[in-house]
């Protein structure tokens, strides 16, 4: 018999010392649960890790802050039902910055493509275990806008698995902008007088004029969701983007291409059959029995705006610097709720809604989502095993984990420096959450380092798993 912690009161943290480990742990409620597998075997008990190993983990995390590669960060980790790591370092901006706020474990970061994972996913999972979405059916089934379209045919597997033969994604942006209050090119490819480095090798002219019918410096009826701190936006602009949607080209090559398309899409779907937005109905189905504190827009939720890490100052889109305010345009474009990205929280937080899916969506006595459900979308593949539902996995080389995490490991990267990933087979929850993009988007330290996938190796290492899979 095996035992696990459940977390609902991670968010009132009570730390002990447990014997020698200096790791930071957590009280929680104890449920009694069966073994998943005889054959899992696990190299150390939570209370025999070295400490001197999660020094190692420490030692890496400051050398990201010194180095660069992000201003701080958070580290969970939670092995066999006891939590091993739930640390903070560096600070919330640049130490260079004034009056630099230090990293909390109550810090809250722009999850991004988090959100994929941890809210369109789990939706569609309760969905599809309630039988009201089937995963071969086509998108006309439930969008009967897409009907005479080539759209209409992906099914809502192939967009989980990103499979679609969408583009990667849409700049919807450029239809919130006026094409003649601005000389040239609004984004060329090379660097040019008065240009802003934007992604990549592109650079944006930000000399440009919103048009007044989708964004107002104030909020009126007419623009009532946010799009900065300083402006607001139209709903209408939503319909406009689901045009751009039903005219995009589908290639018919339907190998993997990742799409933020694709789960924009997932989200109307969601949206039509519950008549909820996404973010109302991830509250009340599943963040609310977690008491998991993640949110779509934090400021209007009460969230201090110095408890949240700025992800980018953006010089030509918005013209601020984003805190609070999602830093992906798509989701922007929608006012902060988006099936691709808008989510934010902290690591503890985030951990509540990973341990529910290693618990199969069970939460104390209560079934969140159905069993069989989590089971079937972090268990099937696609043919080239690149993918679960909804879900980035280990690659045989490289890939996006540590060399260590089982082949059933299942999870997600965001864009502003974050990831989590669960690993069944271990019983092991390693997250890591950082600004990366603040206050530039062209800081690739991290990822050129790889230091999400090294940190999450040095937690592997702690628990004694040194054979790489």
């Amino acid at each position: 018999m095996r035992y696990r912690l459940f977390l609902p009161l991670l968010s009132t943290l009570s730390l002990l010392h447990l014997g020698t480990l200096t790791a930071q742990r957590t009280q929680m409620e104890i449920v009694r649960m069966m073994p998943d597998s005889a054959s899992v075997s696990h190299p150390h008990d939570p209370d025999s890790i070295d400490p001197s190993a999660l020094l190692r983990i420490d030692s890496l995390a400051k050398e990201g802050v010194h180095m660069g590669a992000y201003p701080g960060c958070q580290i969970f980790a939670f092995y066999r039902g006891e939590v091993i790591i739930n640390k903070a370092y560096g600070s919330l901006e640049p130490l260079s910055e004034s009056q630099a706020e230090p990293v909390s474990t109550q810090s809250i970061y722009d999850l991004a493509s988090i959100t994929k994972a941890v809210a369109t996913t789990p939706a569609l999972m309760l969905l599809v275990g309630e039988k009201k979405v089937n995963l071969d059916s086509p998108l006309l089934s439930y969008l009967p806008e897409t009907k005479d379209t080539l759209l209409g045919m992906v099914t809502i597997r192939q967009l989980l698995l990103h499979q679609s033969g969408l583009p990667a994604g849409i700049n919807f942006y450029r239809d919130l902008i006026d094409d003649t209050s601005y000389e040239g090119s609004l984004i060329r490819y090379k660097a040019f007088d008065g240009a802003v480095p934007l992604v990549g090798k592109t650079w944006g002219n930000p000399n440009f004029r919103f048009l007044e019918q989708y964004i107002s410096d104030r909020a009126t009826e007419e623009h009532s969701l946010h799009f900065g701190s300083k402006r607001y936006l139209s709903p209408t602009f939503k319909q406009r983007m689901m045009e751009r949607l039903l005219t995009a080209r589908i290639s018919a090559d339907k190998s993997y291409r990742y799409s933020d398309l694709n789960f924009l899409l997932l989200q109307q779907v969601i949206e039509r059959i519950t008549g909820k937005s996404l973010d109302q109905f991830v509250e009340k189905n599943i963040y609310r029995p977690l008491r998991a504190h993640l949110y779509f827009n934090p400021l209007e939720h009460g969230v201090s705006l110095h408890q949240i890490a700025p992800s980018q100052h953006d010089t030509f889109l918005r013209g601020e610097i984003l805190r609070g305010t999602v830093d992906d345009e798509t989701a922007a474009c929608l006012g902060g709720v988006s099936g691709n990205a808008g989510l934010f929280g902290s690591a503890q937080e985030l951990a509540k809604v990973c341990q529910l899916l290693l618990l199969h969506g069970a939460w104390g006595r209560k079934q969140i989502i159905p069993r069989e459900a989590v089971r079937l979308f972090t268990e099937t593949t696609d043919e080239a095993g690149i993918r679960f539902l909804g879900f980035d996995k280990p690659r045989s080389t490289g890939g996006p984990t540590g060399v260590y995490a089982s082949d059933a490991t299942y999870g997600h990267r965001g864009f502003t420096g974050t990831c989590f990933w669960v690993d069944p087979k271990y019983d092991l929850i390693f997250i890591f959450l950082s600004n990366r993009t603040y206050p530039t988007r062209q800081n690739k330290i991290l990822i050129r380092e790889r230091l999400r996938e090294r940190l999450q190796d040095l937690v592997y290492e702690a628990i004694g798993v040194t054979t790489p899979r």
